[in-house]
């Protein structure tokens, strides 16, 4: 459970991953720093908790079986409500044209896998303003 008085209390981060080492690491990472993590195991499942949680961030596997990553960004993007959530692709695969394609489907970033805490956590804060104060 996140920390409400956490600087990142609030901030939802969805990760859609086959990977399961990789989706309780990731999670468990996110959640010390004060995030509601969510995770899922495929495409399907992932677009239908994005619609419903609205997160801030998505981490998002390219190669998954059924609806694959490239499917399920495009369909975020095409959803006015998940239109602002920073999507950032991820795969084992540093394939130029994947690269392109994601950023055409509307990722905001790619990362190439593995991919430790720090580079994570750095890529995602990169993308996120900084919590305000409340007073």
């Amino acid at each position: 459970m996140a920390d409400p008085k956490h600087p990142n209390a609030g901030r939802k981060i969805l990760i859609i991953d086959d990977e399961e080492l990789l989706l309780r690491m990731s999670a468990r990472w996110f959640e010390q720093e004060g995030f509601s993590v969510f995770t899922v195991d495929n495409g399907t499942d992932g677009l239908a908790l994005a619609e419903r949680e609205l997160p801030d961030v998505t981490l998002l596997d390219v190669n998954m079986p059924g609806l694959h990553g490239f499917e399920v960004c495009r369909r975020m993007r095409e959803n006015p409500a998940l239109a602002r959530s920073i999507i950032i692709m991820t795969s084992a695969r540093s394939y130029k044209p994947d690269i392109e394609k994601a950023k055409a489907l509307g990722a905001n970033d790619y990362l190439v896998k593995p991919a430790g805490a720090d580079e994570l956590l750095g890529i995602v804060k990169k993308y996120l303003k900084p919590p305000t104060s409340v007073r």
